[in-house]
């Protein structure tokens, strides 16, 4: 029963997997870094870059900027028309347009740009080694996954075997050849079998909900991977890896390498944006600008009258009156001068240069500049931070790759002294010269060398990988 259970089980789980679009590790590569959130992050820094860039370039060019001012006076107030006091209420209203354009200001806008560009590479490098992180957590995750299930269908074989054999172990009870208690360690053995199985299943179950979780899909989604033909490389001797070429090439191909040394030339032309605080800066400026007063009369329409004026005078001593004609102007109902008359009539222009020269400012600039040199230092240490951890990384993976590659061969050689011992008392067992305690003894250090030949394989495999990612080649498992 337990037999057929099983068959029903595995016929199931293969027609639900042939059901499923396979993944290979370069598409789940690929998938994963389309999709990883800190991938993502990356892109958005790229992208902000990019943005103070743009930025940085347009500050070379003027700004024009235009203003407009209207209101409402009462009581004693300057009129914005004639620049005098009055006590009246008037509307008002103002335009202007104004430019500024920088001529001169000891390189800042210069090396702004230039260190913009720079922080732009430096954050694509950032963005380069979040990719490669991923594909790397990718590429162990679904070693991992090809672990288990190798794991899991050894399971299923072992308790065939178990199964098997104890099937011929009832056959020979029932024809009186052995006792009944001959039976109770096969049945042990196949219980902890069915438990093993539970167990490997789960562990296939997990590993593909951590490639989900990389993925960024639901843990609903159905997803299989490829089962590539996975062989142990006989022509990759981990011995005859070499420190300083495989770090050399580490040191070339790592971006997070290349990001920190464009970050010390990033704080090395803050150095000079920060100089330039110290020079003089030479700009120039014009402005457009017009106004209206409701309280600004009109006299072009007012009509002039003259009138007879006779002032008493003295010719050669004698009296005499002078007649003459002066204006006669009316100060009353004087129409106010029309909106557009007054726009056009108060329109002014104005153009100029605006030299500033620091003299003292609490030493503020001063300190400005040595805060950057400190920056420079500071991402120097960064380097040498990143540069020493490299180091440790590439020494460490070469040791495990080495130490992965012994764990391995022992392995095969401890389950291939266990296999022949197994093969021996297993046909010790046929003719009954063994009882089933020691039948299911071999069988489980069998298994257990079997297990651990699986997972030196996989765990070798892995270290390999390490090895070829500091080299700087592409992830692939063919």
């Amino acid at each position: 029963m337990f037999k057929k259970l099983i068959i029903i089980g595995l016929s199931f789980v293969s027609l639900s997997i042939s059901a499923q679009d396979t993944w290979t590790l370069e598409r789940c590569v690929s998938y994963a870094q389309e999709n990883s959130r800190l991938v993502k992050q990356s892109q958005i820094q790229v992208k902000s870059s990019k943005l103070v860039k743009r930025q940085d370039d347009w500050s070379r060019y003027p700004s024009v900027s235009a203003n407009s001012n209207l209101g409402f006076n009462f009581g004693r107030s300057v009129n914005p028309s004639t620049y005098q006091f009055e006590n009246n209420s008037s509307n008002y209203n103002s335009w202007g347009v104004s430019l500024g354009a920088p001529i001169y200001n000891g390189g800042r806008i210069t090396n702004q740009i230039k260190q913009s560009a720079i922080d732009i590479k430096a954050a694509e490098a950032d963005l380069e080694q979040s990719v490669s992180n991923i594909a790397l957590q990718v590429a162990q995750v679904y070693l991992q996954i090809l672990l288990n299930e190798e794991q899991y269908e050894n399971t299923r074989k072992r308790s065939q075997t178990t199964a098997s054999q104890l099937d011929r172990i009832e056959k020979q009870i029932k024809a009186g050849q052995l006792p009944p208690n001959a039976r109770y360690d096969l049945l042990a053995q196949a219980a902890r079998d069915e438990q093993s199985i539970v167990a490997a299943a789960n562990s296939v179950e997990l590993s593909y909900l951590n490639l989900k979780n990389l993925l960024e899909l639901s843990p609903e989604t159905p997803l299989k991977i490829e089962r590539p033909q996975v062989v142990v490389p006989n022509t990759v001797n981990p011995e005859s890896f070499m420190f300083k070429g495989i770090y050399s090439q580490a040191l070339g191909n790592q971006p997070n390498i290349r990001a920190s040394e464009l970050r010390i030339k990033s704080a090395e032309t803050g150095v000079k944006i920060a100089q330039a605080a110290l020079m003089p800066t030479l700009s120039a400026n014009a402005n457009l600008g017009t106004n209206y007063s409701s309280t600004i009369p009109d006299y072009s329409g007012v009509k002039t009258e003259f009138v007879d004026v006779s002032t008493p005078v003295k010719i050669d001593g004698r009296a005499a009156t002078l007649t003459t004609q002066q204006p006669k102007t009316a100060t009353t109902n004087i129409p106010k001068k029309t909106y557009g008359s007054q726009i056009g009539d108060n329109f002014g222009q104005s153009i100029g240069l605006n030299l500033s020269i620091p003299i003292f400012n609490g030493f503020s600039r001063q300190i400005g500049v040595e805060r950057q040199k400190l920056a420079v230092e500071s991402q120097m240490l960064v380097l040498e931070r990143d540069k020493q951890q490299l180091k440790t990384d590439v020494q460490n993976a070469i040791a495990s790759a080495r130490a992965a590659k012994k764990q391995y061969d022992a392995a095969v050689k401890s389950f291939e002294a266990q296999k022949a011992a197994f093969d021996a008392l297993e046909k010790r067992f046929q003719i009954g010269s063994a009882n089933s305690f020691e039948f299911t003894q071999s069988k489980n250090n069998v298994d257990t060398a079997e297990r651990d030949v699986t997972v030196a394989k996989y765990d070798y495999l892995f270290r390999l990988k390490i090895v070829e990612f500091y080299e700087g080649k592409k992830l692939s498992l063919r």
